[in-house]
């Protein structure tokens, strides 16, 4: 399907989708079709900058976005396709966009639709995603899918060591859909409590160097969840290896990832997690990343390796630690607060949030993002020096609505 897309060309892509929407569903007239969706919107104020390399005013900022959610259901088979289209506006020219030290990551797609539609100023763009599109065959006791769609990986809560395919960063604002990526996918159940997950992933024009192949295994022996998980990704080879259990009340994991090729490292997660009432939950969890520094000097020349560029990795630093608290105030109200802490830098960043259901289909959001540690600087040629992770990160407020359809 993706590679008959791609004969195509990007321009022509709308319309093969519109007909292989079409074809699908002649084709099964007596299938179930639903369609659903969403409007979000972000309301963002962001403080001002004022350092020796970057001068900003205060940012006031909205994003809204409508996802639509068309899917199929057959005896035979099952169909999704899922398109994303939104529109982003600033008070003035973003002040910290992050393609400034980060070339795009790779995007594990064979082809795609243009991100932006029409003219692209610093102010507003109207951005689109085509994040779902792929069939569902069961075929030999399994699941064959084929297509577009979301792929993660890994035991730990908060951050991944085994998860490659394009996690998200832990800033991100909407992150209800994880990102679609161009796969073939079989998954086959054995027994009751065992799986086994094998699959090709298709990239930028379908070069090797952009593509990747996994295989996971995961069961369950007296009461703990096991996986086991090989990944060939960028000329990369990984090697994971995760447990959920628990001791007591608490709930435990521990999830490990070593990665050989042209770079060679290795990732951690573990953590525990403890219901402290009924409506009171805590969980912490310390991640180790082999692929960051402990030297703030590297920080901004790592972001164009591997591991960042094709890795999944997105943190810079090697030792993190991350408490939660989840408090579910009633029914309707729910207040998480969350920080990520660099102990290499002490840099650090802390998210407030509180969440309420106004009805079955609306609710509303209040955020807070605080960062802190030391600024950006300029060397003695006049090159920046990120001095820490998160202090050049400006203090953001926002308000968030979703209507679900």
């Amino acid at each position: 399907m993706l590679l008959a897309l791609h004969h195509f060309g990007l321009r022509s892509t709308l319309t093969a989708i519109v007909a292989l929407t079409l074809a699908l569903f002649m084709s099964a007239p007596r299938a179930e079709v639903n369609f659903s969706g969403y409007a979000k919107n972000y309301s963002i104020y962001q403080e001002k900058i004022d350092n020796e390399v970057f001068k900003f005013d205060d940012l006031f900022s909205t994003q809204t976005s409508t996802r639509l959610l068309l899917e199929g259901f057959d005896d035979k088979f099952i169909w999704q396709l899922h398109y994303e289209i939104g529109l982003e506006t600033n008070s003035h020219r973003q002040a910290l966009d992050d393609r400034l030290f980060n070339s795009n990551r790779q995007t594990y797609r064979l082809t795609d639709i243009e991100r932006t539609l029409g003219p692209e100023d610093e102010k507003n763009r109207v951005v689109q995603n085509l994040d779902r599109i792929n069939m569902q065959f069961n075929v030999a006791n399994g699941d064959l899918t084929v297509g577009r769609q979301a792929i993660a990986f890994g035991a730990a809560r908060a951050i991944n060591p085994t998860d490659v395919f394009l996690p998200f960063d832990v800033t991100a604002l909407n992150t209800e859909y994880r990102i679609g990526i161009d796969a073939i996918r079989y998954q086959k159940q054995i027994g009751q409590l065992s799986e086994i997950d094998i699959g090709i992933v298709l990239g930028e024009d379908g070069k090797t160097e952009n593509s990747a192949a996994f295989l996971k295994y995961q069961t369950n022996v007296s009461g703990s969840d096991y996986q086991v998980t090989a990944i060939r990704f960028a000329e990369q080879n990984l090697l994971g290896f995760g447990i959920q259990s628990s001791i007591g009340d608490f709930g435990t994991w521990l999830e490990f990832a070593a990665v050989q090729g042209d770079v060679d490292y290795n990732r951690a997660s573990i953590g525990t997690d403890y219901a402290i009432s009924e409506n009171v939950f805590f969980m912490v969890e310390y991640h180790y990343n082999g692929a960051g520094s402990e030297d703030t000097a590297d920080y901004i020349v790592e972001q164009f390796t591997k591991p960042y560029q094709a890795g999944g990795v997105f943190l810079l630093g090697q030792d993190y630690l991350i408490p939660s608290l989840s408090w579910q105030k009633s029914a309707l109200t729910t207040i998480n607060l969350q920080m990520l802490l660099n102990l290499n830098d002490q840099s650090a960043f802390t998210s407030l949030s509180v969440d309420r259901s106004i009805s079955e289909n609306f609710y509303i959001g209040l955020s807070l993002y605080l960062f802190s540690g030391d600024d950006i600087s300029q060397n003695n040629v006049g090159l920046p020096n990120l001095n820490s992770e998160y202090g050049t990160s400006p203090s953001q407020l926002f308000v968030n609505f979703g209507y679900y359809f």
